[in-house]
């Protein structure tokens, strides 16, 4: 702001506080417009296609139900050791 008057700032702590303020909105202004400009060299368009189509007839999860009396942890763990001994075992 000094600078832009074309004036000393006048001596004292509150004077040195509005510089500092305004010397640290630069540096935020600055920071801000280095953060957002447009660098061409760092975005590279690999391919330009159209959208894929969504199936929409595609057969939905299972869902299981869950009472809410059960413990879902019971529930989970006993899933998992059915999904274990279906699986085969790895070497």
């Amino acid at each position: 702001m000094a600078k832009s008057l074309n004036r000393a700032p006048i001596e004292g702590g509150k004077a040195l506080e509005i510089a500092m303020r305004d010397t640290m909105e630069g540096l935020a202004d600055s920071a801000a417009y280095f953060a957002y400009r447009s660098n061409p060299e760092t975005l590279q368009i690999l391919s330009i296609e159209p959208p894929k189509t969504l199936n929409f007839e595609k057969k939905l999860a299972n869902v299981t139900q869950v009472k809410p009396s059960q413990d879902i942890t019971d529930y989970l763990i006993q899933r998992e050791l059915r999904l274990e001994r279906i699986s085969p075992a790895c070497p």
